[in-house]
C-alpha cells in the first residue's frame, strides 16, 4: 500500500511540474514503427543507480532503463549505458520504441531521468500521427523506370540522370536525393500530388563507381523515412600495370623466380597475358582481389640463356575495351653465378721462395668482378679478370707468389658476378714440388726392324716433363737417344738379332726422376723343319674345314627330302591302320627306322713350346712379355717367310 501511495504522489508531482515545462512535438507515420528519443538522444547516466523511465499520459508505466534484458546483454556490468544494432540500424537504448503506430499511441509521453548524483530530469514529448507519403519511384533519362537497383554500366566521361518522383500533397513531406549518404539534391513540386526531384551526372570519373544514390521521401519526426536506391555500375581501364620486380632486373638461368603482376582499378578484373620474347607464358597464379580493385597474376619464372635481353611483358585485357591495351614490360638480365671450368682437383708443385704460377678458369654472365683466392692458412687474395679469347662466357685469373710454409694443402679459387660468389670452388692441392716420378713404359708392338714404346707419365713435379729413351745394343753402342712430351716412341732400324738394353726417365725444370731400364734379349731362332711343318698342318686345317663344310651341305639336304617324302605318305595314309602316333603328335610306319649313331673324332695338333727363356740379365726365369720380330701373318703378297725368326723378351 505504502509503494502505491507513493507512486501516485510522484504521478501527482509530475503533473504540476509539467505545467511549466516545454512540449516537444513529434509526427509519426500510421502503422509504422517509431522510436522516440529521450532528451533528443543526448542522455548520459552517470553511474549505476541511475536509469530512465518512461510514462505515457503521466499514469502508464511504459519502459526502464537499464532493465533485465539490457543487463544480462550487457558485457560488462558497469556498463549501463550504451546502443543497440539490429538489422544494421543502431539505436540508443534509452529510446522508446512504438510497434505499428496506430490512433491509441498518439499522446503525451514523458521520459524521466534519475541521475545518481545530480537531480532528475524529465523531457515530455507530444506524439501527433500523419499518413505516409508514397514510395519514391527512380527513373531514367528516357523516362524508364528503373527496378534492376543499378544504373551502367558507365564509360568515363559519360553522363547520368536520375529521377525520383514521389505521390504526395501533404506540405511537410520532403524528397531528397542522398549520395553515400550525404545529401545532394531536394525536390520541388513537379506537377499537383507529385514531388520530384533530379540528378545530373556530368562526365563521369572513376568516382562514381559503385556510388550509391538515395531518393527519401519523408514527412514524420520519428518514423524512418521511405526509400529507393540505386548503384552505378562502369566499365573501367587499369589505373596501373605493374610488373612487381622491386627493381631487380636479374635471374639466374635456370632458376625458377615468382614474378607478380598487379593491375589496379580494371573494372571488371581483366584476364592476364604473359609474354617473354615472342613465347607466350601460362601464369601459375591468378588472384582477384575486389575490396580494391586488384587484379594480381603470379608467373613462375626460369629463363635460359637464350631469354637474355628479352622483354618480360604482362598485358591486361578488358573485354569491354577491346582496343585499348594496357601492359608493363621490363628487359630481363639473364645470367649465373660463375662455374669452375673443371671438377677435379688439380696438383701444383711449389717450392720454397719460388714464384708459383697458377690459372683459375671460370665460366660466367654477366662477367666476374674480382676472383678470390683462399690458402690453407685461410689467408685471401683478390685477383683481377681476364676474358678467355675465343668463348663468351669463360674468363680467367692468374695468381702468383712467393709460397710459404702456410701454403701449402688446399688452395679454393672463387669468382664473383653480379648473381653472386661462385658456389663450388676450383681447388688446388699445393704440394711440394720437385724432379718428375718416373714413367710406367711398355713396349706395344714390333715389326721388323721396328721397336714401339710407349709410356704414362707420372706427376710432373709441378713443372712440364719430357720422357727420355736411350736404346743400347747388347755391347752397350748408343743406337737411339729420343726424347718426347706425349712418351710415344718409334724406333725404326733395329737390328734383329742383337740384345738391346732400354733406359728411360722424366726430366723438368727442376731435374729428372729416376730412371727405369727394360732388357730386350734375342732368343733361339725357331728352325726351317719347324716352318714347314706349321705349314703342312696349315694345309690339314684347310682341307678338314673344306671336307666339314661338304658333309653339312649333304646333311641339310638329305633332312630336306626326308621331311618332304613324310609328309606326302601322312597325305595318302591318312587311313591306314598301321599308321601309330608318336608322342611329337605325328604319325609313322612299324617298325621305325634306326638313325645311325656317328663318333665324332679328335684332332691332336702338336704345339711346339719353348721349355724356358734364357735371360742374362733378370734372375726371373719366367719373362713378362714376349714380342715376335719379323713376319706376324702370312701375306698373299708374300709367298715365304725368313727361315730365321727372332722374340725379345721385356
Amino acid at each position: 500500500m505504502i509503494i502505491y501511495i507513493i507512486l501516485f504522489c510522484g504521478i501527482c508531482v509530475l503533473k504540476v511540474l509539467s505545467l511549466d515545462m516545454d512540449v516537444v512535438v513529434l509526427r509519426a507515420v500510421r502503422g509504422r514503427d517509431a522510436r522516440l528519443p529521450c532528451g533528443q538522444g543526448k542522455v548520459f547516466l552517470d553511474g549505476p543507480d541511475s536509469y530512465v523511465l518512461w510514462l505515457k499520459n503521466d499514469r502508464d508505466f511504459l519502459y526502464r532503463f537499464p532493465n533485465e534484458d539490457t543487463e544480462r546483454r550487457s558485457v560488462n556490468q558497469d556498463r549501463i549505458f550504451g546502443t543497440s544494432c539490429d538489422l544494421a540500424s543502431c539505436h540508443d537504448d534509452t529510446s522508446l520504441l512504438l510497434k505499428r503506430v496506430s490512433e491509441q499511441d498518439a499522446g503525451i509521453y514523458r521520459c524521466r531521468v534519475h541521475y545518481q548524483a545530480s537531480p532528475s530530469l524529465d523531457y515530455v514529448i507530444d506524439v501527433r500521427l500523419v499518413e505516409s507519403p508514397g514510395m519514391p519511384r527512380i527513373y531514367n533519362e528516357a523516362g524508364e523506370i528503373i527496378e534492376q537497383g543499378h544504373v551502367g554500366p558507365l564509360s568515363i566521361g559519360s553522363d547520368l540522370t536520375l529521377i525520383c518522383e514521389v505521390d504526395d500533397e501533404q506540405p511537410d513531406t520532403l524528397v531528397y536525393w542522398r549520395r553515400n549518404g550525404i545529401v545532394i539534391e531536394r525536390a520541388h513540386t513537379a506537377r499537383p500530388g507529385v514531388l520530384r526531384a533530379e540528378v545530373h551526372v556530368h562526365n563521369a570519373t572513376r568516382g562514381e563507381l559503385d556510388a550509391h544514390y538515395e531518393c527519401l521521401a519523408q514527412n514524420a519526426d520519428v518514423t524512418d523515412p521511405l526509400s529507393a536506391s540505386v548503384v552505378v555500375r562502369m566499365y573501367l581501364p587499369p589505373i596501373s600495370v605493374e610488373i612487381r620486380l622491386n627493381h631487380n632486373y636479374d635471374f639466374e638461368a635456370g632458376q625458377p623466380r615468382v614474378v607478380d603482376c598487379v593491375v589496379v582499378g580494371c573494372v571488371p578484373p581483366p584476364s592476364v597475358i604473359w609474354h617473354l620474347g615472342e613465347n607466350l607464358l601460362r601464369p601459375s597464379v591468378h588472384k582477384e582481389l575486389h575490396d580494391g580493385n586488384y587484379t594480381v597474376s603470379s608467373l613462375t619464372l626460369a629463363p635460359s640463356l637464350r631469354d637474355n635481353k628479352h622483354d618480360l611483358v604482362c598485358r591486361a585485357h578488358n573485354s569491354h575495351l577491346p582496343n585499348a591495351i594496357f601492359e608493363d614490360k621490363v628487359t630481363l638480365n639473364v645470367g649465373y653465378r660463375p662455374l669452375c671450368l673443371t671438377s677435379r682437383e688439380e696438383t701444383i708443385g711449389a717450392m720454397h721462395q719460388e714464384a708459383e704460377t697458377v690459372i683459375c678458369v671460370v665460366e660466367a654472365s654477366p662477367e666476374p668482378l674480382q676472383f678470390s683466392w683462399t690458402f690453407a692458412d685461410s689467408r685471401t687474395l683478390y685477383t683481377s679478370v681476364k676474358k678467355v679469347p675465343g668463348h663468351h662466357h669463360r674468363y680467367s685469373s692468374t695468381l702468383t707468389w712467393l709460397p710459404r710454409d702456410g701454403d701449402f694443402g688446399l688452395l679454393l679459387c672463387r669468382a664473383t658476378n653480379s648473381f653472386g660468389e661462385q658456389k663450388k670452388p676450383c681447388s688446388y692441392a699445393i704440394a711440394a714440388g720437385g724432379p718428375p716420378h718416373p714413367p710406367d713404359c711398355g713396349l706395344l708392338r714390333s715389326y721388323p726392324h721396328t721397336v714401339r714404346v710407349q709410356c704414362q707419365k707420372g706427376w710432373d713435379g709441378g713443372r712440364s716433363q719430357v720422357i727420355h729413351l736411350e736404346l743400347f745394343s747388347g755391347d752397350g753402342t748408343l743406337l737411339h737417344n729420343v726424347s718426347n712430351a706425349a712418351g710415344h716412341f718409334h724406333l725404326p732400324d733395329v737390328e734383329e738379332d742383337r740384345n738391346l738394353t732400354a733406359i728411360l726417365y722424366a726430366s723438368n725444370v727442376r731435374g729428372r726422376s729416376v730412371t727405369k731400364t727394360m732388357y730386350l734379349q734375342t732368343i733361339t731362332a725357331l728352325s726351317a723343319s719347324a716352318i714347314t711343318e706349321n705349314t703342312a698342318g696349315a694345309s690339314w686345317t684347310w682341307w678338314m674345314e673344306a671336307t666339314a663344310a661338304l658333309v653339312t651341305v649333304t646333311v641339310a639336304v638329305a633332312a630336306t627330302a626326308f621331311c618332304i617324302r613324310a609328309i606326302k605318305i601322312r597325305r595318302e595314309n591318312l587311313d591306314n591302320p598301321d599308321l601309330v602316333p608318336r608322342s611329337d603328335g605325328a604319325f609313322h610306319r612299324e617298325p621305325d627306322f634306326v638313325r645311325e649313331e656317328r663318333l665324332v673324332g679328335t684332332t691332336n695338333i702338336t704345339v711346339n713350346q719353348l721349355a724356358r727363356c734364357q735371360n742374362q740379365y733378370t734372375p726371373t726365369p719366367v719373362p713378362s712379355c714376349r714380342v715376335l720380330v719379323g713376319c706376324g701373318s702370312r701375306s698373299p703378297l708374300q709367298d715365304t717367310c725368313p727361315a730365321s725368326q727372332h722374340s725379345y723378351y721385356v
